[in-house]
């Protein structure tokens, strides 16, 4: 019961921040020109890509060196152990909720992209719209793939890494509360 629960929860959550993508994203594609769309465009496909690496790391990572680096209060470790020991949920987090809307929504800008490109540049729409989904498509599934290999044999030091990123604010606020 508890896992459907949970299930209705991560619906619920990545239908909301899907829209909320979706209206970002696409309002800017509408607004700006063609290269800094497909600049948009990349950085989406970036974000899936790398959101997939850092999920396989977390289920691939060893909890034990982060639980000495933890007591020899490294940096970011406490983060990263944080990560190792919710696995399961970054996973299916970064995997399945943040790889998967930037997958979604990278072939709809893409779309749109074929649109703008059809309407400025007077190129019939059916062989763009095939070569940009395309291209899309093999950007995502090839970063994919060569970045979860790097996942899983650099597991500990990507998510230790991420750690230290979930870290920085907490030592930016504690350096502004000292002065």
């Amino acid at each position: 019961m508890k896992n459907f629960r949970d299930s209705l929860v991560i619906t619920f959550f990545t239908f909301v921040l899907t829209i909320i993508v979706a209206l970002l994203s696409y309002s800017w594609i509408e607004s700006i020109s063609f290269f800094p769309a497909v600049i948009i465009l990349i950085i989406i496909i970036l974000i899936g890509v790398v959101s997939d690496m850092v999920g396989i790391a977390a289920a691939a990572a060893d909890e034990k060196p982060f639980h000495a680096k933890a007591s020899k209060k490294v940096f970011g470790a406490k983060k990263g152990l944080f990560l190792v020991k919710h696995a399961n949920r970054v996973s299916n987090f970064m995997c399945d909720i943040i790889g998967d809307i930037c997958g979604i929504i990278s072939g709809s800008l893409g779309m749109i992209i074929v649109i703008k490109m059809a309407n400025n540049w007077q190129v019939p729409k059916s062989w763009i719209d095939l070569f940009i989904l395309s291209l899309i498509a093999s950007l995502t599934v090839g970063g994919k793939s060569f970045l979860k290999s790097y996942g899983i044999k650099k597991a500990n030091e990507i998510i230790l890494l991420v750690g230290k990123i979930m870290a920085s604010p907490t030592l930016i606020k504690n350096v502004f509360k000292k002065h």
